[in-house]
């Protein structure tokens, strides 16, 4: 039993890793040979990347794998510009925001472009000026978050995953006191590591223990600096891998975690069967 959990947890765990929704979103690759090109098509352009690169036209040709493999293995880390819509060191300048959160994580940029920032209007573009907030994105918060609208804010968020599960054809999900509990301290353990790896070294999916849930299926989604719970949402199913835990048939209950910290909102979604 033991062995079978870990094995849906490891499989899970490739949804929940690319699923970081600034998410981080993200985690880079949860599995590194499951990427493909076309989930990086907004950063990467394997005949881009070989007409700017030589050396790596000397190597690979055009060969679109190997260029990509390159990219996914090393590129990335190297901070190799592999498409005209996204240059990470112009990124990493013209957000202080992602800065502060990646410091020198170059591979995370590329990610959190992918996962989110595209989709909250970013400019990736190297030589363009933009606001250092993307225009629809509004991050007005509280300076602390009242329990009653974290509250509200849980029930928000539960009432829209069950609406866009409906508009897709899934069962109803229900709220779960337990994994609002492990979700919200997942909330605050996320200002300290933004990441599904907990600050102690452990996957997130430690917490369930700690409070005495037991599960044969479960998945993550995390995310900070939406300021909304339709805005996390939103957010959320523009990314499918955030997209198919909310969808996910075999969940059948969710947590919600919402916390405030130096004036950003950190977001958690815990799901079990």
């Amino acid at each position: 039993m033991k062995a079978l959990k870990k094995r849906i947890t490891t499989l899970l765990l490739s949804f929940v890793l690319v699923a970081i929704c600034f998410t981080n979103t993200l985690n880079v690759e949860a599995k590194k040979g499951a990427a493909s090109p076309a989930q990086y098509a907004a950063v990467f352009d394997a005949s881009y990347y070989a007409a700017k690169y030589p050396d790596l036209k000397a190597v690979f040709g055009t060969d679109e794998n190997a260029l990509f493999n390159h990219f996914i293995t090393s590129g990335m880390a190297e901070g190799r510009q592999a498409s005209e819509e996204f240059n990470v060191q112009a990124y990493k300048s013209r957000y202080p925001d992602l800065a502060a959160a990646f410091g020198n994580n170059l591979p995370q940029y590329y990610i959190h472009y992918i996962t989110s920032g595209k989709a909250e209007g970013r400019n990736g573009k190297a030589g363009a000026t933009v606001s250092q907030t993307p225009t629809n994105v509004t991050v007005t918060v509280q300076t602390q978050t009242p329990a009653n609208t974290t509250s509200s804010y849980v029930d928000q968020v539960v009432a829209l995953v069950n609406q866009d599960r409906a508009s897709n054809g899934v069962g109803g999900i229900t709220g779960s006191p337990a994994l609002n509990t492990a979700a919200q301290k997942r909330a605050e353990e996320l200002k300290q590591s933004f990441s599904h790896t907990r600050p102690n070294g452990t996957s997130c999916f430690t917490v369930f223990g700690e409070c005495g849930i037991s599960y044969r299926a479960a998945g993550e989604n995390i995310a900070w600096g939406q300021s909304s719970p339709a805005a996390v949402e939103n957010c959320w199913m523009n990314s499918s891998g955030h997209r198919a835990n909310i969808l996910n048939p075999s969940y059948g209950k969710i947590g919600v975690g919402v916390v405030e910290a130096g004036g950003r909102l950190y977001w958690v979604q815990l799901f079990t069967n």
